[in-house]
């Protein structure tokens, strides 16, 4: 009967990994919007704007809305470049003046709270060494009754 319930509280816990995941990443990062008044010139349908954080983990993912109040625009990140913060925004309509509203996330732990993201990150590793380890510990249980 230990058995049964250690592995469906092993199951549940498989289950529950997506939403900790998550909770993880909301403990880690902040979200900012920022907003850009962006005119494209006759023939060009990409314009650059300077984003006023850096994205978490320099990843183009982490951009959770881009509108614009062009309808005619069908505004989409499509490139990133960390060190200057630089986001190239496609799938505009060349010769217009727009106000481009962009969301993102950034790193929330900066400073003295930098070595708390780090171990944040480690929080997964544990989950599933836990598992494997609850796992084993059950079929020895298992087979040292036989």
């Amino acid at each position: 009967m230990k058995v049964v319930l250690t592995i469906i509280g092993v199951i549940l816990v498989l289950l529950m990994f997506g939403l900790m995941m998550g909770g993880i990443k909301d403990a880690q990062t902040d979200s900012r919007t920022d907003t850009f008044s962006v005119t494209t010139a006759p023939a060009a349908t990409t314009a650059d704007v300077v984003l006023v954080a850096d994205l978490y983990d320099d990843s183009i993912l982490e951009i959770t809305g881009l509108t614009s109040d062009v309808s005619t625009d069908n505004a989409l990140q499509d490139s990133y470049v960390s060190a200057t913060r630089t986001l190239t925004v496609r799938g505009l309509d060349d010769d217009e003046t727009r106000t481009l509203t962009v969301t993102y996330r950034y790193d929330a732990l900066t400073g003295d709270s930098a070595s708390t993201g780090s171990f944040l990150g480690f929080i997964p590793i544990f989950v599933i060494i836990a598992v494997v380890l609850i796992l084993v510990g059950g079929m020895i249980a298992v087979f040292s009754r036989r």
